[in-house]
């Protein structure tokens, strides 16, 4: 069509000749509109025979609301001589249906006076694709900021105008770091400088240690995925900005509430626990109980000390999450470690008709560690298996020592773990299936902690045999001193 846009005047029947033979489809119009001329393709786009178009309007083959601005755009290409590309345009068909086409209105001087050549044709793809592009990007819920290799901004959508308070055009040719505090901006200049030569999808901010900048010199926290984008012009960077304020103050109010309620869990709980812990054995020594009291007085400890256990078990387990584990190292007996904490368990398995035996070199086990940590992982570990483990059944420890660790199997008689995956029993608040049918008591903590303790002395624990014969869980311990080990 550009041919006939063209300041040479054209002989009338040149240009007709032209559009008869053109593959494209091409409208001759006189200045009000009214066709005077259509090749065979025009025909096809429409439903109407080449012969039949002229003296009907271009009105007549586009929808109704388009009728206006067919009538004036063709009145503006003749008036101003200027060339006009209408994209995506509805022509209505005698069929019915409508067709999709980028329509040219191109002005054309002729020795029989002026006329529009209306060219029509299959929209363009790049057109369609950046016109998608650009309707994704203001979808998208985050602020999207496209830059080219060199840091130039040249896109950006609406919630970027929101999110910093510019006007896009303040921001489409500048530098990306106007968007980047001053005392980023060295560092991330050399980042981008090393990003553009090894691009790829990346995310940034997650550990919310990113700040991005306002117009207004005020800052807020960000998270930003970096995609690299290939076009015919060169490599694009596309950064999605999300703005992290609200999810930084939840997470700090949750974080308020959450010591808050933890510290009233220790107090309000642990405290009176203790008490009728204590008393509960100031009052085993009164002669003046009988033998049924002390049966009733016995079964309010156990239950006191389990309730005290489980409030330990949930403070322990927010100190691994807010800071790891605390451990106080120094040169312990293992094999006093597990003896007192097996000693400890008796009770409990006298009371499930259990029997509980113990192996070990009959020597001491020296090692680095913290004994009331390592005595609290073995309670957890007993615990579990006296807890699974049927009435008449057996719980075994064996302490084995090698020449640089020592290994503490701990044996049951028990349900095994069946189909469960072992990795799964160490996860926090994990209830196997059985333990849900069966309805047995447990928070599924006790296994999380020991694991925490276990890795704190660089250690590993694992379920090394399971099935109907029950289960055997290992601890094994470095002997020597390692720096895993210090506080």
């Amino acid at each position: 069509m550009e041919m006939l846009h063209d300041e040479e005047q054209w002989k009338y029947d040149a240009l007709a000749d032209m559009v008869q033979t053109s593959d494209d489809a091409i409208v001759l119009a006189d200045p009000s509109g009214v066709v005077v001329l259509a090749n065979k393709a025009a025909g096809e786009v429409v439903g109407v025979p080449p012969e039949a178009m002229p003296g009907h309007t271009v009105e007549d083959f586009g929808r109704e609301s388009m009728h206006a601005f067919q009538k004036i755009a063709v009145a503006a290409v003749v008036d101003n001589n200027i060339e006009i590309t209408v994209r995506d345009a509805k022509l209505s068909h005698t069929n019915g249906t409508s067709t999709t086409v980028d329509l040219t209105l191109s002005p054309t001087r002729t020795d029989q006076g002026p006329f529009v050549a209306i060219g029509m044709r299959e929209p363009n793809d790049k057109y369609r694709q950046t016109k998608l592009f650009r309707g994704l990007l203001e979808a998208a819920p985050d602020g999207m900021v496209i830059v080219n290799r060199d840091g130039v901004i040249v896109l950006v959508n609406a919630q970027v105008e929101r999110l910093f308070g510019y006007e896009r055009a303040e921001l489409v040719g500048e530098s990306v770091e106007i968007l980047v505090p001053d005392r980023f901006s060295g560092m991330h200049m050399a980042f981008r400088s090393g990003y553009v030569s090894e691009p790829r999808t990346r995310p940034m901010g997650l550990a919310g240690d990113l700040h991005a900048r306002r117009k207004d010199g005020s800052e807020f926290p960000v998270e930003v995925t970096l995609s690299p984008l290939e076009t015919d012009e060169g490599l694009l960077v596309s950064a999605a900005v999300r703005d992290i304020s609200e999810r930084r103050r939840m997470q700090e109010e949750n974080d308020r509430v959450k010591d808050e309620f933890f510290a009233t869990v220790s107090h309000e709980l642990r405290t009176p626990l203790t008490s009728m812990i204590g008393y509960g054995e100031l009052m085993t020594d009164l002669e003046e109980l009988s033998p049924q009291g002390q049966r009733f007085l016995s079964v309010i400890v156990r239950s006191a000390e389990r309730e005290l256990r489980l409030v330990d078990d949930l403070l322990t387990l927010v100190a691994i999450e807010e800071s790891g584990l605390a451990i106080r190292s120094a040169e312990i007996d293992l094999e006093r470690v597990v003896r007192e904490a097996v000693e400890a368990a008796r009770p409990r398995a006298e009371e499930a008709r259990l029997s509980l035996s113990m192996e070990t070199p009959g020597t001491a086990v020296p090692m680095y560690g913290d004994r009331d940590r390592l005595g609290q992982a073995m309670d957890n570990v007993l615990s579990n298996a006296i807890k699974f483990t049927p009435t008449d059944g057996r719980v075994r420890v064996v302490l084995r020592t090698g020449a640089t660790s020592a290994e503490i199997d701990v044996v049951d008689t028990g349900i095994g773990i069946g189909d469960e995956d072992p990795d799964a029993l160490f996860e926090r608040l994990f209830r196997s299936q059985t333990a849900v049918a069966q309805q047995t008591p447990g928070a599924g903590l006790g296994l999380t902690i020991a694991l925490a303790i276990v890795e704190a002395h660089a250690g590993t624990i694992e379920v090394v045999e399971s099935g109907t014969g029950g289960t055997t869980f290992r601890m094994t311990f470095p002997l020597r001193p390692t720096g895993s080990a210090s506080s």
